[in-house]
């Protein structure tokens, strides 16, 4: 997320719009925005989501990952932290993001549960979900979002870990109709056909319509790892 530095008066730093991602101060008539990002983690015990409307989904493919990147631009556009970021920045940014995905970096990649969105008349690309496995730890703990050693090889085929929702995008022109829920019902058919019973997520502050796109679907939210009450929990259950 880019730091920010803009000349403002008092009243032009009052009126400035808030985001959770940065903080923000002035001083000397010089406007600071820096960036503070927290992320927020829920998860979703996986069963069958009703009244999806049919959508043309199939499972990503190699060529795909050409095309994604700028779909994942245009959906998160106005969206921090790529909101701050040139047309330019953000296509890198998004491509430098789903190449870290593609090669394993967010765990390994659960292809059966990866699927794209294509528009009905061209046949283009107009979303996507990928699903990635991280380990089966504690998903309150922020250690279990990452993989302390290489996963083995066949952590999909072996159903080790715990599926976690990495992106799910769609392009403006198709927001709001249906297609990242629709995008969920097929990962979510699928990672239960595999024998998984939930579907972690995570989201940063600020991004409201992510919130409220997981909440209708119904994720529920996660104690956040750091928060007092989970410090407490930890700390008397080691006294036990």
């Amino acid at each position: 997320m880019p730091h920010l530095e803009l000349k403002l008066t008092r009243e032009q730093f009052d009126r400035l719009p808030r985001n959770a991602a940065y903080r923000y101060e002035l001083l000397g008539g010089q406007a600071f925005l820096t960036p503070r990002p927290r992320h927020f983690h829920a998860l979703l015990d996986l069963g069958p989501i009703e009244g999806v409307d049919t959508r043309p989904l199939r499972r990503v493919r190699p060529g795909d990952w050409d095309v994604l990147p700028a779909v994942f631009a245009a959906a998160f556009r106005g969206v921090q932290p790529f909101g701050s970021l040139t047309d330019e920045e953000r296509e890198k940014a998004a491509r430098e993001c789903l190449e870290r995905t593609l090669a394993g970096g967010d765990g390994p990649l659960i292809e059966r549960a990866s699927f794209v969105a294509t528009d009905e008349e061209r046949g283009a690309l107009v979303g996507a979900i990928l699903v990635t496995l991280l380990p089966a730890g504690d998903p309150c703990d922020g250690d279990s979002y990452y993989w302390r050693e290489p996963p083995p090889a066949d952590a999909v085929e072996r159903r080790l870990g715990r599926p976690h929702l990495t992106w799910v995008f769609v392009s403006p022109h198709e927001a709001g109709r249906g297609v990242g829920t629709a995008l969920l019902a097929a990962a979510v058919c699928e990672l239960r056909a595999l024998g998984y019973a939930e579907l972690a997520t995570t989201f940063l502050l600020g991004n409201d319509s992510s919130m409220l796109w997981h909440w209708r679907n119904g994720f529920r939210l996660l104690p956040h790892p750091v928060s007092r009450r989970v410090m407490k929990q930890r700390q008397e259950a080691r006294k036990k």
